[in-house]
């Protein structure tokens, strides 16, 4: 079932599509294998079954639009970090990411999503304790999630996220996050 929008407008997939010369969307649901065709945003077809599929997921493949891009330089590394940190922020999604202009190609996927990730930040850190501190809550449809791990540092190193766009400059659930681990902390020392 559909539970992630990653952005701030859910309206990604329809706005790569606008601005692609060419896209394929291939969806493997129900033991088939689904597939559509556009140019310029406009379907060239309507959705058919071309095969079998024993799995699900989703692969769209796309040439963005040179006329509107035209001076548009795509970096492969820069664009596998993002995709990287999608994979983090979704537990078990595998996102395959080819660039067929250098033949370069990589696939992310952490079962342990941002547990994954503390544990990927503190790669080169002594940690005070093994295991992140992990801490899940759903309440209605919004689910949220935190991890954390002390190392030997003296920086705090924060990230936060919402709808898995990096809030950079933070926001009320970092700030209410901060207020509560400070609480409970306190909370505990003074016992």
């Amino acid at each position: 079932t559909y539970q992630v929008s990653g952005g701030l407008h859910g309206v990604g997939a329809s706005v790569v599509n606008a601005l692609s010369s060419w896209l394929r969307v291939n969806v493997r649901r129900d033991g088939k294998l689904y597939q559509q065709e556009y140019r310029e945003g406009i379907p060239k077809e309507e959705v058919k079954v071309v095969g079998e599929a024993s799995d699900t997921g989703t692969t769209i493949t796309f040439i963005a639009d040179d006329e509107i891009f035209s001076k548009a330089k795509y970096n492969f590394d820069v664009l596998s970090e993002r995709l990287r940190e999608m994979a983090y922020l979704n537990k078990e999604l595998e996102i395959c990411f080819k660039d067929d202009r250098k033949e370069c190609e990589k696939t992310f996927y952490f079962e342990g999503g941002i547990t994954s990730f503390v544990r990927h930040l503190n790669r080169n850190r002594v940690v005070r304790h093994r295991q992140p501190i992990y801490i899940s809550k759903t309440i209605d449809s919004t689910i949220v999630e935190a991890a954390l791990q002390y190392n030997d540092g003296f920086a705090e190193s924060t990230f936060s996220f919402a709808n898995c766009v990096n809030t950079v400059d933070g926001g009320a659930h970092l700030t209410g996050f901060r207020t509560a681990l400070t609480r409970a902390l306190n909370d505990y020392a003074r016992k």
